[in-house]
């Protein structure tokens, strides 16, 4: 019910936003294009600033956690939204990986997939972590694995610089956290 009333809002919020819009420019009689005024909405903006900004992410990420939870209901992949705002997202480590192997299996590429879609054009950075298989001593196996999570969300339009590979989940799943770009 939650999700319907926060699509309904936001499909409000777009609708009426498209209607302030300001008409097309026509071109002056030189051919020069003739500056469009403002609309007063837009004057009262004040410029993004660092908490604008983290407010603005923090909030695309809780809808982000909706729109993927509501996707992979049914399944033990886990969503939450983490105290400081960020998300984490848990993919059991039988649905990501063979054992010993690092290529990425097609239940971890689904999700992997979302992310970098809903993500692809926010100020978020990535940090992912991947476990060891409980049967192997291979300590290469774990940045092996995350560094295929990694080269995976690259494939799919993330700049390299946004991801960032932590030392194992530990948790017997592979771990993804999005949060806010910190300030430059």
């Amino acid at each position: 019910m939650r999700l319907f009333l926060l699509l309904a809002a936001s499909s409000a919020i777009v609708l009426i936003a498209g209607c302030q819009s300001a008409p097309p420019s026509k071109p002056a009689s030189s051919g020069a294009q003739v500056p469009q005024p403002q609309s007063p909405a837009q004057a009262r903006q004040p410029p993004p600033n660092a908490a604008t900004r983290a407010a603005s992410t923090k909030a695309n990420l809780a809808i982000e956690k909706l729109r993927l939870a509501e996707l992979f209901r049914g399944t033990p992949v886990l969503f939450a939204l983490q105290p400081d705002g960020s998300l984490r997202v848990e993919v059991p480590l039988q649905f990501s990986f063979d054992a010993g192997k690092t290529i990425v299996k097609p239940p971890l590429a689904a999700v992997l997939d979302r992310i970098a879609t809903g993500q692809l054009n926010e100020a978020t950075q990535v940090v992912v972590s991947a476990p060891n298989d409980p049967a192997t001593k291979d300590a290469s196996l774990v940045g092996a694995r995350s560094a295929s999570v990694r080269d995976y969300l690259v494939a799919r339009g993330l700049v390299a610089t946004r991801i960032a590979v932590s030392a194992s989940a530990g948790t017997g799943a592979v771990r993804i956290i999005v949060t806010d770009m910190p300030a430059p």
